[in-house]
């Protein structure tokens, strides 16, 4: 349950438990109370997604999705903020755990966000399938470009090769399966085979036509929960 989850994060973050990252979401189950004395909030019905299904992507909402991350991503941290706000006051002894404003003002950073977060969809014209096709797609797409700048695949393999030019025949001949193995690393982070047979090419193709933005979007998340970005 979406708002379960996210209330169940912020008492960690206010309790003091170091978190790198929110849990993923997950979509509200249907027919599920909020808890004992509560009323159940009404539950948004949704259709079982199957991802077996090829899903086409169009320019129209390739640019309706930078939008909507770019959203999310001021939603996350803004959150992020009120949480890491609410962890410094517990920490510093102006708050008792469990008392004070802190919980309170962490619930209502979660709503906000939440609230902000199906604003942003609505707004941008997207459905609930199209943003997770669309966000399954990107993120296979964008954590392996990542990773591969973090890296620098690309300059290792050209240290490799000049390494092994240097050396004597038998001792190039050690060295020549591991320049393999990182000659088929850079190729598949360049050309995304493995994200091409999953997502297609059509699909791929058109996610790195807006690469830079997309790229923007997800290092400034994980600048908002503290993790490294390059």
């Amino acid at each position: 349950m979406r708002k379960l989850l996210w209330v169940l994060f912020a008492a960690g973050m206010v309790s003091g438990c170091k978190r790198d990252e929110p849990p993923a979401p997950t979509r509200a189950e249907p027919g599920v109370a909020a808890g004992k004395g509560e009323q159940a909030a009404p539950a948004e019905v949704v259709e079982d997604l199957d991802d077996s299904k090829p899903y086409a992507l169009t320019q129209a909402k390739l640019d309706a999705y930078v939008g909507y991350q770019r959203k999310v991503v001021e939603a996350y941290s803004a959150m992020a903020k009120e949480l890491q706000a609410a962890k410094a006051r517990l920490a510093a002894g102006t708050e008792a755990p469990g008392k004070g404003p802190g919980l309170s003002e962490s619930m209502k950073a979660i709503e906000s966000k939440a609230e902000s977060e199906a604003k942003a969809r609505r707004e941008a014209g997207l459905s609930e399938e199209d943003v997770n096709r669309i966000g399954a797609l990107v993120t296979d797409v964008i954590t392996q470009r990542h990773m591969a700048a973090m890296l620098d695949l690309a300059g290792e393999l050209k240290k490799l090769e000049e390494m092994q030019a240097k050396l004597k025949p038998e001792q190039a001949q050690e060295l020549a399966p591991q320049i393999e193995v990182m000659r088929q690393r850079v190729q598949e982070t360049e050309k995304l085979g493995s994200v091409r047979k999953v997502h297609g090419d059509a699909n791929v193709d058109l996610v790195l036509t807006r690469e830079q933005e997309l790229m923007t979007n997800y290092q400034d998340m994980l600048r908002s929960f503290g993790a490294r970005a390059q």
